[in-house]
């Protein structure tokens, strides 16, 4: 683990003021994005900055969850990607366990959504055996949902490898498992984001960022800003806006920088 890595991770925490967040031996479980069984830069998240998240939490709490669901449509089991991504290294390492999600026993969680009451099916760990959730997306240009951000990678959530089969409710049923599951820091793996043709595949544009919010909206609408992308025409984005889980403007949103300086690369699907 590089010493600046985990220095930068430590500031970034310092600012959201997560000590407040995260307390003295509260049962955190982290939220990778594991689309692929091993790392590839701008799909899934780095086990370089994995490790600093974790050195850095263990201070506070040695109760750390990495977990991940199943490949969909039965693409590779999480194990896998676990030890792709050196995970059960650093288990041995810092004393943290891996959970395969869809290993567990699991329970259908209901919440309003719009005038609609939402249904999912999401481990019975992540509803009721957590003090905090953390998640760790990759900011991605996608071919089904636009963008997948800070909301998107809870969708790994699902523990059925069928979850293909929610996609045509994708929108109610994204924001019903934040709304359940109330991710409470978002870190964004923005080392490399994707462009051109996400999840999975497209380019990676190196952007030598890192990108945390104690709100995932907002963490959303910042990475939005910095791919040139409009978040009112994302289906999924605007729905969190009239759900007053997003804001609507970065004027809403209180940064430690300029974000606009970091407009690079106008990212296009």
């Amino acid at each position: 683990i590089h010493s600046s890595l985990r220095n930068n991770i430590e500031r970034t925490l310092e600012w959201l003021g997560w000590e407040s967040i995260v307390a003295k031996n509260a049962k955190v479980f982290i939220k990778p994005n594991f689309t692929y069984p091993s790392y590839k830069q701008g799909v899934t998240t780095s086990p370089e900055l994995l490790e600093a998240v974790i050195s850095v939490l263990r201070e506070r709490t040695p109760h750390i969850l990495v977990g991940e669901s199943d490949g969909g449509a039965y693409a590779w089991r999480a194990e896998e990607a676990f030890k792709g991504h050196r995970v059960y290294e650093l288990a041995d390492k810092y004393g943290i366990e891996a959970v395969n999600l869809t290993q567990l026993p699991r329970e259908v969680a209901t919440t309003q959504i719009g005038a609609k009451e939402i249904s999912v099916e999401l481990p019975s760990l992540l509803l009721h055996g957590i003090d905090v959730f953390i998640t760790m997306p990759v900011p991605k240009v996608h071919v089904m949902t636009q963008v997948s951000l800070g909301f998107k990678n809870q969708w790994g959530c699902l523990p059925d490898v069928k979850r293909l089969r929610n996609h045509p409710q994708f929108t109610e049923k994204v924001l019903a498992i934040n709304k359940l599951l109330k991710p409470k820091l978002v870190i964004f793996d923005g080392t490399y984001f994707l462009d051109c043709t996400g999840p999975m595949d497209g380019e990676a544009v190196q952007m030598d960022l890192l990108i945390a919010s104690n709100d995932i909206g907002a963490g959303s609408l910042a990475c939005c800003d910095i791919m040139q992308m409009d978040p009112t025409r994302i289906g999924h984005l605007q729905k969190a806006m009239e759900e007053g889980m997003m804001p609507r403007t970065m004027g809403e949103v209180k940064c430690n920088t300029d974000v606009s300086q970091f407009r690079r690369h106008p990212f296009t699907l």
